[in-house]
This record gives C-alpha cells, sequence and structure tokens, in this order.
C-alpha cells in the first residue's frame, strides 16, 4: 500500500498516453495530489523551468509559489525596489494550466502541454519533492541533461513498450 503524503512526490513511474491522448498520472503521485473543497483533485501543469517536460502540483503548491511572488513584491517595496508583478506571474505561471483528474487520475493535456509531451507513446513521472516532472519518454531518452538511469530506464520502456526485459 502506498503513503499517501499530500503535496509530497517521490519516486519515478511510467505510464502509457492513451488512444485519446490522455495522460492517466500513477496513483502514488495522484494520491498525494490534495483534494479540493468539492472533493476533487486538481492538478497545476506546466513547462519546467530548465528541463524539456513538465512539472505538476496541486493546489498547496501553487498557492505556494503565488504567495513568493507576492512576497518578492512586499520585499522589493520595502527596499524601494522596481518589482513588477504581473511580469513574476507570467514567468512562473504563462504555461501553466489547472486539470481536473477524473476518476482514474487522467487529464488531458491542451495544445501547449502536448508540445512537451506528444499525443501517444508513453511517459515518465519523476518525483521531485512538491511536485513532479511529466516526461515524454522519447525526449527522455536524448536528454542529455536528464539523469542517466532515467534515460536508460526510458529506453528500455520505449523498445519492450513497458513490457519487461526481452
Amino acid at each position: 500500500m502506498a503513503v499517501v503524503t499530500p503535496g509530497r512526490y517521490s519516486g519515478t513511474n511510467f505510464a502509457a498516453i492513451d488512444g485519446k491522448g490522455r495522460i492517466a498520472v500513477p496513483s502514488q503521485f495522484r494520491n498525494n495530489v490534495p483534494l479540493n473543497a468539492d472533493g476533487q483533485r486538481v492538478l497545476w501543469v506546466g513547462f519546467h523551468e530548465k528541463l524539456p517536460c513538465l512539472v505538476a502540483y496541486g493546489q498547496d503548491q501553487y498557492d505556494r509559489l503565488t504567495d513568493e511572488i507576492e512576497r518578492d513584491r512586499d520585499t522589493a517595496l520595502a527596499r524601494n525596489l522596481d518589482f513588477d508583478e504581473d511580469e513574476a506571474f507570467k514567468k512562473r505561471f504563462s504555461y501553466t494550466e489547472a486539470y481536473t483528474l477524473d476518476d482514474s487520475g487522467r487529464f488531458l493535456p491542451n495544445f501547449t502541454a502536448r508540445d512537451r509531451v506528444g499525443d501517444a507513446g508513453a511517459t515518465a513521472f519523476v518525483g521531485s519533492g512538491r511536485r513532479f516532472e511529466v516526461w515524454w519518454l522519447p525526449t527522455l531518452a536524448d536528454c542529455v541533461d536528464a539523469d542517466p538511469v532515467l534515460q536508460r530506464l526510458a529506453k528500455a520502456w520505449e523498445e519492450t513498450k513497458g513490457k519487461g526485459r526481452k
């Protein structure tokens, strides 16, 4: 049984993109996405700042990132420095969308997100604390900045289509 720790993501998992282009978030990640007041799991998905993948997190992390921008604004004002709050929000969230996960933990990425994960194939999920990365396997396998173990696993998954060793 998986340990459920809302807002904390660890481990690595793989999942196929279904025929409709939906991404199914593995339960070890999905179960840690906090429930909102309506009992739904809302996943915020955006571009990674440095790597060619997506990052995903719950409302708690979205709120924390918003609070950081507001703290930066307050600090700049207290020091009599210029701070463009709109630019800070744009930089952080311009490619970020909220998705309500269906009962199977799936979401259909919009056009912009599909630029990073493709329309078919498989994805890798990599926990990184308060958020997790969502990689399209061909991109992960070829990314020189990715962890070498993850690159090897992505290549092996693609070669066997997730069916284990040859």
